[in-house]
Parts: C-alpha cells; structure tokens; sequence
C-alpha cells in the first residue's frame, strides 16, 4: 500500500495473540496502533521497535504484560503486502540479540518471485545449469538470513556454510575454519551428538532421512554457560551433491514457565477433583471464579450458582462479614487464615467445616484473589463439645478450669461499671515445690486438693474460683461496694492455708501469697489487663517475704520497665550500662589485703539508683541471669588475669563472686565457667564462689553435683548470709566449703544485741570445728573490728575498711600495697 491507499483495500486485519495474557482491548490497542503506523498519513516501509526501556510513553505498551513490540512490514520496492507483529522478542542467552527475521522475509518475497521466473522458462539443459547455479543463490541468501543457527555439512561431515546465527552462537566462522560437524557437536552437545551421527548413519542404507529432531538438549556453551536448545537434522541437495542441514534454536525461559503452568494447572485440577475438600479460587473482589465438586457435595449448590459472588449464600450471615474481614486481614500481613463456621446448603441443612486461606499476590505483592479449602468438621465439632463440657471442670479439684475461668472473668468486667466492683485475686502457694520434691506428687494432690475445699469454705457462693494449674488459684470477686471489702476475705484464705495440713500419718504447713487487682470506674479494664495487674501484685508480696496479700499500685509497674531496660542493656552490642565495683578482705591484724568481693552495678536509664538486690532478682525471675552471668564472669576474668600477668595479686589473694539459684542449678555451669577460665592466664584457683543455704537447699542434689565439680577445678566455696537461712548442720557438711561468710545483718548488732553477738560466737565456733575460714561482712567501726579480733575473726570486710571501689582504685591499691595498709585505710572512706 502507499500514500495514496485508504484504509478500505484493508480487507482482512487479524492479530494473533496468547488470551491467557492478552484481552481483546489490549488486541484493539495494537490494530489501532498498527493502523496509525501504515494506514493513516504517510505509509512507513522501514521496520519499527517500541521497548518500554526506550519509548514506554507509547500507548501500544500501557500492558502490564507487553515489554516489546516489533512491527516487520512484508513488501518490495512497489508496496507493503502486510505487516508481522512480534510482541515480547526473546534476545538469545548468549549473544544477546534479537532474532533477526526481517531479512528471511525479504529472501523469502525474492525466492517466490524467482521461483515464478524460473517455472516460466523453457527447460533445456543448455539451462540447467544456469537454474542449479540460480536454485544454489537462492538457498545461499535464504540460509543467510536465516535466524536459528544453521549448518550445512556433506557426507563427510566437513562444514560447507554456517550461517551468521552460527556465527555468534559458537563465536567462530568459516574463515577461520569451521571444524568437522562431529568435533562440534561432541564438543557443544556431547549427550546428543552420537545419537544425531547414528541417523547420518542410517542415511546411507535406506536413502533417505527420517523427519529428526531432538528436544530440550543440553547446550554447553562453556565451563559456565548452560542452555537448551531443540535440534533439528535434514537432508537437502547442495551445489549438486547430498548433504545435510542442522538447525539449532534456543529455548528461552518463558516458553518453560509456560510448559510449567499449564502443566502446574493441569495439576491443581486434578488434585482438586479427588481431595476431600471443597476448594474456592476467589478474585480480589470475592467473586469466585472455581469451585470444585466438593463444594457441591457439601453445600447441594452447582459450581455455576457458586460463580461470582454466589457461593457467599451458603454462608450465614451473621459470620460472612467477619470471616471476609479476617481473610483480608491475614493475607495483608501474608498470613493463612484458619477459622470454623457453618455452611448453610441449599436445602437449609447446616455443616460445620474449618477453613483455610491464602492470598494470591501479583508481582508488585498486591493481593489479586484467594485460595479457600474447607474441610467437614461436623463431627468431630460434636464431639469437641461434648469434651469441652466436660473440660470446663478441674479433675483433681472440681473448681473451675483456667479456660471457664476466663469467660467468667470477661463477663465479671462487662457488668462491673453498672453492678459494682470487680476484683480479681492470684493465689501462689508458697514452696509447693519443695512438697513435690520431698513427699512426692500424692502428697502435693492432697495439697491442692485441701487448698481447693478452703477456698470454697471462705468466699462466697456468688464468688468463683478456679485452679489455673498447678499451684495457682484464682478468685473473681463481683458487686462489691468498696475495695476494702477484699481485705477480709483475703487475710481470711492466707489464714485458712496456714492451717496444718494432714497427709498420711504426718501434718505440714504451707503458705500462699496473693495478688490483688480491682476495677475502676474511670476506666474499662480487659482481662488481659486485670490479670497482669493481680500477676504483679502477686509477685510483689512474693518479694515481701510471701504469706502475705498486696494489691496493684502503678509502682509495681517500675519493675517491668526496668526488665525491659535490662533485656535491653544485655543484648546491645555495643556495650551495656551494667559494671564491677571490688570491695576488699582484709586481716583486721596486719592490714594484709586477703581477696576482694565482686559487686555488680547498673548506670540504669533511670535518675535514681537501682540496687542490685532489685535487678539482679528481675534477671532470675525473668530467665536473663545466665546471660548477665556470662558477661560478669568473662568481666572479672579479663581484669583479674590483667593484674595477675602485672604481678600485682598475690597467691594468697581471692577474688569472690556470688553465684546466684539459678546458676548454682544449672548443669551447665561448670563447664561453662571452666571454659571461660581456660581461654584466659586466670586459673580457678585465684576465685572463690560464694553461695547462699537457701539457694543450695532448694535443690541439694544438683548445687552438690556442681560444687563438686567446680571445686574440682580449683576454685575455693564460701557459704555466704550464713545465719539468715536454715542454718542446717547437715547441710554444711554435704557441702565442700572453704569458708563462711557471716551476715551483716548479725555483725552491726554484736555491741549491743546478746542473742546476736552469742550467734556469731557459735558460727565462729563452727568454722573452727569444721576447719574452715570464716569472713564477717559489714564491719562499719573499730569496735565491732576489736570484738570480732577478740573472737578469733581476722578476715573482715566493711566500710570501716573500704568502701567498694572501681577497677582503676583497686589497681593502685594493688600497686601500693603495702605492710601498715591497715593505719592508711583506718580512716572512713
């Protein structure tokens, strides 16, 4: 067509594309487009390629799914005949660039012309040759323009042409020398190549070539470079011998994704016939657009009926909306959904199923449509019922169990503002598990069993109680007028516990703490809210001293800030806020430095200072004492092997650390402390470890184990607060100690407390006999200093002496240490 043609010699306009991709607007875009381009205006004949990387303005490329478009006009000198369109042009994986099919079909139109000159000519042999010479041009220009490598080779396997695909392909050319096809092939396609030489094989005995190819061939381009390519092997007559012609194309990604997906959808409708599920595929709008038959089987509605927004029928109303709400809300934070509800069939029958659901995302990770299983749970929903009916009850103690427990509590708080107060009580039985340990697990039922009938005895009938598990119980107090109204009641239960308790043939007695939360007319309260609360105040009158009721106060919630500060100090990287202080031992006589006392200490965010009684206790209720542990051990061990490689600790001299419950527990902390101490010039025999009674009794077979063991390594045991604890003589001699550490909560009272000053004397006296050291801590004055000399207590430790000091004070003191320290630190410091 040129200039002067309108678009009505336009008879037949058709554009062939894959609709899984494509939809009819898109196809009318690019008749239009190709319209404007070779119909409208000036006629182009040249070549035309759009690219989103270079002109994707272009309206022709608005498609999410189009990259690239190629229009290639067919015509010859006079006019264009027609225009190809190729969309999305794979560039090879090797050379990088676009198959070139212009120029085949300008060979092409010549060859059809040439054919039609040749046909018209009077056949004599005067010509033949001149028509063989014509036929050779005309494969020659075609077999150069040809896009797929291509080679032609005669019987001999010698390379005759290799086009320019070739070229680029094996980055070689004839010029240089083409090798024999078999050294190309066994080099390039070494799995294939002797099954493409047995059919060249067969050429010679049956004279002709069956139609070969081979598929999805393994292509080594080198060391590094994989591809497939399909082969195809003809024969053709070239130059007036047989020969042979080898085409090679590559398989690009797309075209394996595409095997891939229908393959995979061929998959996914299979599967989805035979399981026992009913499956939705829906849109992002709800409208379903599959449904298996098991949707049918269990709803009785066609998978037609189901189609759009059909299937939401067979879902009651009163739950639709917020299972919707919550699909979309868990595919948002990419999250499967998982709930129960009824279906409703088409005849008004009700199923119970659990569903399941996915979202689908598109590239740009926006939700386009869901995936929904359902699976029929009728059944075992009846007979979960009846299990939780059943389940509401505690079976060693007919209260209520934690699960009924909790549906009370958010009944209790909704009516609270309208009837009155609601209070919520935590009971904790004090050393339940020390019942366990030592009477076994049916004295410990029996416990809670008589624990159980005592509270029922105390509250009211309108009150509810429940056992949460274990040792833990719960009261739920309603309409009371006034808080004080709980006081009673309370100190009633921590009474009626206190009550000796009969098992067997002997009686114990047990206590409990109790927490206490209450209601506020000012503000709603959740039961989350209601049962942190009673949870702090619990272990507030835990840390009391226990046997004893406390109700919540904000300050209670302090404590969970500073766990948060604390978690958040050990675990930063680059550096935390906690360090050592050393208080020093000395010989009250010659003023000798005998050791020093580790001390922790935190620079807390907080203004005011936190003691370490207080953090130290959050680290072991809160499980984050092992990692403090590690980090004050490898501490110590860095600056004690620093004045021990400068010469300035003596043998004599000890460094104490306090080692708390938890860790003397642990049955990894031996090894771990003889690792830490095996990488450093530190040995264990330079430390004392100071532990408490009360932690050893609370579980003596693991604390002996332990202390074994590390008293095997080198390291010198203290018993430390000795006094304060249960002082019990069979204990200290299962337990391989070195020294005793007196209390000084016993030291300050010697002058003028008798029962004190005869307590010291006795624990003086034992160390003798148990030919151990004893240390009395918190010596303030020279008087308590000469009384415990006049006992025969040399090693003391106070702020008579020193006050703890930081590393760089007790390095100079180290420095300076001298015969007469005892008349330069006599002074208060």
């Amino acid at each position: 067509m040129d200039d002067q043609n309108s678009a009505s010699i336009v008879t037949d306009t058709q554009v062939s594309v894959s609709t899984e991709y494509i939809s009819k607007a898109v196809s009318s875009s690019l008749i239009a487009h190709l319209k404007q381009c070779y119909l409208e205006g000036h006629c182009s004949q040249d070549e035309e390629y759009l690219c989103k990387e270079y002109n994707g303005n272009s309206h022709a490329l608005n498609h999410k799914y189009i990259d690239n478009i190629r229009y290639i006009p067919i015509k010859d000198q006079h006019q264009v005949y027609a225009v190809i369109i190729l969309i999305n042009i794979e560039a090879s994986a090797f050379t990088k660039r676009l198959a070139d099919i212009a120029p085949l079909i300008t060979v092409s139109i010549s060859l059809l012309a040439n054919q039609k000159r040749i046909s018209n000519l009077p056949v004599a042999k005067s010509l033949s040759e001149n028509i063989v010479e014509e036929e050779r041009s005309l494969v020659d220009a075609i077999f150069k323009h040809t896009f797929h490598p291509t080679f032609i080779f005669d019987e001999d396997l010698k390379v005759l042409k290799a086009n320019s695909a070739s070229q680029r392909l094996f980055n070689s050319n004839l010029d240089r020398g083409w090798p024999s096809i078999d050294i190309l092939l066994k080099k390039f396609i070494p799995h294939t190549a002797s099954s493409i030489f047995m059919t060249i094989n067969k050429f010679s005995f049956l004279g002709h070539l069956n139609k070969e190819q081979w598929k999805d061939v393994d292509f080594v381009h080198n060391s590094y470079e994989r591809a497939k390519v399909d082969i195809k092997l003809f024969s053709l007559e070239y130059s007036g011998s047989q020969c042979f012609g080898l085409m090679l194309s590559e398989r690009h990604e797309k075209d394996d994704k595409k095997n891939d997906y229908y393959s995979s959808l061929q998959r996914f409708n299979a599967l989805t016939r035979v399981v026992p599920m009913a499956i939705l595929q829906l849109d992002s709008h709800w409208h379903c657009n599959y449904a298996n038959e098991t949707w049918t089987h269990y709803t009785g509605q066609s998978v037609e009926d189901a189609q759009l927004k059909g299937w939401i029928k067979c879902i009651h109303e009163r739950v639709i909306e917020d299972v919707l709400y919550k699909i979309q809300q868990a595919a948002t934070h990419s999250k499967p959904y998982k709930g129960e509800f009824q279906l409703k069939g088409v005849d008004n029958t009700t199923l119970w199923v659990s569903i399941n659901a996915i979202g689908l995302f598109n590239e740009r990770h926006e939700i386009n449509g869901f995936i929904i299983t359902l699976n029929d749970i009728s059944e075992s929903r009846s007979h979960a019922e009846k299990l939780e009916k059943m389940a509401r009850q505690d079976a060693l103690t007919g209260l209520c169990n934690r699960s009924f427990f909790n549906e009370h509590l958010k009944v209790a708080l909704s009516r609270s503002k309208r009837h009155g107060i609601t209070a919520l009580m935590f009971i904790d039985l004090d050393g339940f598990k020390h019942v366990n340990d030592t009477l076994g697990h049916p004295a410990g039922d029996k416990v809670i069993q008589d624990v159980a009938s005592r509270l029922s005895m105390v509250v009211r009938n309108e009150d509810s109680i429940a056992r949460l598990g274990g040792d833990e119980f719960s009261v739920i107090f309603t309409d009371l007028k006034t808080v004080d109204a709980v006081i009673p009641i309370a100190q009633k239960i921590v009474n009626a516990i206190n009550l000796p308790i009969s098992i067997g043939s002997r009686s114990i007695n047990i206590s409990c703490s109790i927490g206490i939360s209450v209601t506020d007319d000012k503000i709603t309260h959740t039961p989350s809210e209601m049962l942190n609360k009673a949870d702090l105040a619990l272990y507030k009158a835990k840390s009391l001293g226990k046997n004893q009721f406390h109700f919540y106060d904000k300050k209670l919630e302090e404590n969970a800030t500073l766990l948060n500060m604390i978690r958040a100090d050990l675990y930063d990287k680059s550096g935390n806020n906690f360090y050592t202080v050393y208080q020093p031992q000395v010989s009250s006589k010659t003023g000798e430095l005998i050791g020093f006392e580790v001390l922790s200490r935190w620079n807390s965010p907080l203004d005011e200072d936190i003691p370490p009684t207080q953090f130290i206790q959050l680290m072991e209720d809160n499980n984050l004492i092992h990692t403090f542990s590690y980090w004050l051990f490898n501490d110590i061990v860095t600056t004690t092997s620093r004045w021990i490689e400068k010469g300035l600790l003596k043998p004599s001299q000890k460094i104490a650390v306090n080692l708390s419950a938890n860790q003397l527990h642990s049955s990894e902390l031996p090894s771990t402390l003889i690792n830490i101490f095996s990488q450093s010039s530190a040995h264990p025999k330079w430390f004392t470890l100071e532990i408490t009674e009360t932690a050893f009794i609370e579980d003596p077979i693991a604390a002996g184990k332990n202390l074994k063991k590390l008293k095997g390594a080198g390291f010198s045991i203290a018993l430390d607060d000795f006094g304060t604890g249960y002082s019990s003589l069979n204990l200290l001699r299962k337990m391989p100690l070195d020294y005793i550490k007196i209390d000084k909560s016993f030291i300050e009272d010697v002058l003028t407390d008798d029962e004190a000053a005869k307590i010291v004397e006795a624990i003086i006296g034992l160390s003798e006999m148990l030919n151990v050291g004893v240390v009395a801590e918190g010596v303030e004055t020279l008087e308590i200093k000469e009384w415990l000399e006049n006992k025969s207590c040399l090693i003391q430790q106070g702020y008579f002496f020193f006050r703890p000091l930081p590393q760089d004070q007790v390095e100079n003191l180290l420095t300076n240490q001298i015969a007469d320290t005892i008349n330069i630190i006599g002074h208060h410091n």
